[in-house]
């Protein structure tokens, strides 16, 4: 029998029709009497679109509203500015009125939410524009692509400023604080779009004022002791976001409005192939596509989009694709297990676990509780399927909010959506593969394969955990006492290990996952174009790797190390779904199927994956870590079991 929830997934969901539907409540509430200080630091922790303003903390009668950019006001947290001083008209519309009519009304006043009254003209609450682009996403918009309706630079009377990096903020800052635009757009030296600049990255940052008091005076006294703060002097560079999404012509519509309704951003500059920037995409700009389709004189163009891949996993046997094999390394957990595992507290954030991978290099870490007991453990491959399977935002940014994580929410929901960040406790997994110190080599890579993880635990006689074996070890094992056999016979097939450009990451992911890979090669055809790992996907967040930002971290040997993330053409995130082409880098390494597979083990523990190659040049296998892990499996299949299970067989013949 279903469950409830089951029952209400199968159910299709009206798309949202009246106002009532998306309505929303502030979790905060204001007077005339507030400070801007305090309307700014409401801000920061509930990133509201419109925020009514009521005539007392006791009455439902509304004064006004003020905006987001109304807090840019305030000059010095020394100054005692009270919030009635800037209070604007509201836009009120009535719950039973229509989204289509509030969307009209909102666009043409270029505001961002409306205070919603009953029939008796009482306040119920408000609606705004993140929650309006939440409901617009239930439907199909009329225009599909961004060619069809972004605002290109040259168009006068637009929403959308352009700005260079090193310009001062006091030359933008009364367009901004007054609300004349969405945003700024920072173009580099070569016209690239360098970063964004909005209301929230000031609200966040509360750097456009140093808190000293009134401006420093130019003549007199004050501006010899240097009283007052100094004017104009901070640089655009300094306060922009540099991870901003970009779209390009021939991005869906709904995917940017996607975006907008998660992040809460309403400005999406837009990029040639060349990445230039050649206009911007506004919330303004999708409301027309869904309600009107293309601008005059415009046209769509074929949209491009991830594309999801069905992923079945294979049974054991079928994995390791059995053939006689009774070669033994002779080594046993105690000779190859780790005993120094890094350790997380079950409370510690994914950042926090994040942080820790980064520092150490290690593939796993120890989650332990208050009282220094494990009680779990966290592997890199753990850590991504958690926020892939989540349909989290990998550090995705909202408004005035860092390293924050977004579940999905219905419209509406506004004082709901921004969630803290997942734990270990969340992440780590309870239950793992065991074995004692005499378990040999052979063994533990059947553990590990047949319970689909990357490590098993190895405890004493009281089953309290004194070390991991992760597949790097056995790795190491192969090498070092493996028998000899070629590349070809353990690799991957290609069609199995690859992906296409335009796989998603999600399905790239469930595929790494389902066929138990240490990464993907990304093809085009049969021309290879670069690798995805889970070590890439797991050290560094994919705005980082997209925009080409500098990494330091130590390697395993202790060396520290500065590399650059991601492709260099590749350097903005992206509005819509993620690809394989956003995330893959580039590779140093690769093999061909006769070469002896002892000895590309360095080469594999240093890369993660290898292309395997035919004398065309062309890709025919990848060798994963965990094909090596296989191969010492086959040998315990083989010959150790049979061995074991008679050896029971005797015993129990015995006994009886």
């Amino acid at each position: 029998m279903l469950k409830r929830e089951e029952v209400e997934s199968l159910v299709e969901k009206p798309a949202p029709q009246f106002v009532r539907d998306v309505l929303e409540h502030p979790p905060f509430r204001v007077t005339p009497n507030t400070t801007l200080e305090t309307l700014v630091s409401y801000l920061r922790k509930f990133p509201v679109d419109v925020v009514p303003v009521f005539k007392s903390v006791f009455s439902d009668e509304i004064a006004g509203v003020v905006y987001p950019h109304t807090g840019l006001l305030i000059k010095s947290k020394k100054l005692d500015v009270k919030i009635r001083d800037f209070i604007n008209s509201p836009i009120i519309v009535k719950e039973s009125w229509k989204i289509d009519n509030v969307l009209e009304i909102l666009a043409s006043e270029a505001k961002w939410g409306a205070v919603v009254i009953d029939e008796e003209g009482k306040y119920v609450g408000v609606v705004t524009l993140r929650g309006l682009l939440s409901a617009l996403l239930l439907r199909e918009p009329k225009a599909k692509s961004v060619a069809a309706v972004y605002t290109p630079v040259e168009e006068k009377k637009s929403r959308v400023g352009y700005v260079k990096a090193i310009e001062r903020l006091s030359k933008i800052f009364k367009k901004l604080a007054g609300g004349e635009v969405e945003g700024y757009v920072v173009l580099n030296r070569e016209g690239g779009v360098a970063g964004l600049l909005t209301v929230w990255d000031l609200i966040k940052s509360r750097r456009w004022f140093k808190g000293g008091g009134e401006p420093r005076p130019i003549f007199g006294r004050g501006a010899a002791r240097g009283e007052g703060r100094a004017v104009g002097v901070a640089r655009v560079w300094r306060l922009m976001f540099r991870g901003v999404a970009v779209a390009s012509p021939d991005t869906p519509v709904d995917e940017v409005a996607r975006y907008m309704a998660t992040t809460g951003l309403y400005l999406v500059p837009v990029v040639d192939k060349e990445g230039k920037a050649i206009g911007a995409v506004t919330a303004w700009d999708v409301i027309y596509a869904y309600l009107y389709g293309p601008k005059e004189g415009r046209e769509d163009v074929e949209v491009k989009r991830a594309v999801e891949i069905p992923v079945a996993k294979p049974q054991v046997e079928e994995a390791i694709r059995l053939r006689p094999s009774r070669h033994v390394t002779g080594l046993r957990a105690r000779d190859v297990m780790l005993t120094d595992i890094p350790a997380v507290n079950m409370r510690d954030t994914l950042s926090r676990i994040r942080k820790v991978f980064l520092r150490t290099g290690s593939n796993i870490l120890a989650v332990v509780d208050d009282e220094g007991r494990v009680v779990g453990f966290v592997t890199r491959r753990d850590y991504v399927t958690y926020i892939a399977e989540k349909s989290l935002g990998y550090w995705k940014r909202q408004k005035g909010k860092w390293l924050i994580l977004r579940e999905q929410a219905m419209p509406g929901e506004q004082a709901k959506v921004l969630v803290e960040e997942g734990t270990a406790a969340d992440v780590m997994k309870s239950e793992y593969p065991t074995a004692s110190p005499d378990t040999t080599v052979e063994e533990i890579a059947y553990k590990m394969l047949a319970a689909g993880t990357d490590y098993v635990v190895i405890v004493d006689e009281k089953n309290a955990p004194i070390g991991v074996v992760t597949k790097d070890e056995l790795l190491k094992a192969f090498k070092e006492r493996g028998r000899s056999v070629k590349v070809g016979e353990l690799m991957t097939p290609a069609d199995i290990a690859s992906a296409e450009l335009f796989s998603s990451l999600f399905s790239v992911i469930r595929k790494i996952n389902a066929y138990e890979l240490d990464g993907v090669v990304v093809k085009e055809g049969g021309d290879i174009r670069g690798i995805v790992t889970v070590d890439d996907l797991s050290l560094r967040p994919v705005e980082e790797s997209l925009r080409g930002e500098r990494l330091v971290f130590f390697t395993k040997s202790g060396v520290l190390r500065r590399v650059r993330a991601g492709l260099s053409r590749l350097r903005y995130s992206k509005a819509g779904a993620l690809m394989a082409l956003d995330v893959m880098r580039p590779f140093d390494h690769a093999t061909n199927p006769d070469a002896d597979a002892r000895e590309v083990v360095d080469r594999l523990l240093e890369q993660g994956v290898l292309p395997v190659v035919g004398d065309d040049g062309r890709l025919i296998g990848v060798l994963n870590k965990m094909d090596v892990v296989k191969e010492l499996a086959r040998v315990y299949i083989t010959y150790a079991m049979p061995e074991r299970l008679k050896e029971a067989e005797r015993v129990e013949v015995k006994s009886k």
